[in-house]
């Protein structure tokens, strides 16, 4: 999938709303992979702006996309979606599109036909594996960078280093479960990481892949949702201290979790 495939349909989810000069660079720098502090600094913007920009953009993109998004998660998601649409599609489930010429941002509309009717039959499954399918060369799959550990399926080096640790420690744990949470938005799908049951306390360990991306307000902001759930802790930790020192990771977690209240 490429960029301008993947604005295709994040417009199209958000009912055809185009992306505004701001969004559109956060959304295609952050395809790429660069942090706001690099978007920043290629656009010509302050980092506040940018990353204010892109937490609106992300809020905007997890309403119409159905699943939280992050900087960091947004082509995985949009896989999903585009996977959910299929479904719904093979329903018979229709959404209108004009295809006479029109295009979403600048983009062919191929990027867009799994929206279009499927009783035009020379497009629909094929299109869309196409388009689920069709990375480029230097861009991993969501199924060639996920990573198997006994039946479980992890997205980084970092999310397999706690499990382990947590393995060896004989806790309870569920990984990246999705949970369905009140939040002030309403009933939503939220990721949690790592769900830890520990002397019988309940407790989120989550892996930032950017600490910087996240201020503490941020985060607690985002994090009350799994608080007001009864969740005991909620703990963010960076990738690269969980990946290279899991096990002073989850035993400060473990030992924090013990000391809150039920």
């Amino acid at each position: 999938m490429t960029v301008d495939e993947a604005i295709a349909i994040a417009e199209t989810a958000l009912n055809y709303d185009r992306l505004n000069k701001v969004q559109e660079i956060v959304f295609r720098q952050s395809w790429e992979g660069r942090s706001y502090i690099e978007i920043a600094k290629n656009a010509g913007y302050e980092y506040d702006y940018i990353k204010d920009a892109g937490a609106k953009l992300w809020k905007l993109l997890s309403k119409a996309l159905e699943e939280k998004v992050k900087k960091d998660n947004l082509k995985s998601v949009l896989k999903r979606y585009l996977r959910r649409s299929q479904v719904n599609l093979q329903r018979n489930l229709t959404i209108e599109v004009n295809l006479s010429g029109a295009n979403l941002s600048g983009a062919n509309l191929s990027g867009a036909r799994l929206f279009a009717n499927l009783n035009e039959a020379d497009y629909g499954q094929a299109d869309l594996d196409k388009i689920i399918n069709a990375d480029s060369e230097t861009e991993l799959s969501d199924s060639e960078s996920e990573i198997d550990w006994n039946g479980f399926c992890f997205h980084c080096d970092a999310q397999v280093k706690i499990a382990e640790m947590l393995d060896r420690t004989s806790t309870l744990f569920i990984p990246n479960s999705q949970l369905r949470l009140a939040t002030p938005e309403g009933r939503q799908n939220l990721q949690a990481d790592f769900l830890i049951f520990h002397q019988n306390k309940l407790g989120l360990l989550k892996i930032d892949s950017e600490s910087f991306d996240r201020t503490d307000t941020e985060a607690e902001t985002g994090d009350r949702p799994f608080v007001d759930s009864n969740i005991c802790l909620v703990k963010h930790y960076d990738t690269t201290r969980c990946s290279e020192q899991p096990d002073l990771v989850v035993q400060e977690f473990l030992e924090i979790l013990s000391q809150q209240q039920a």
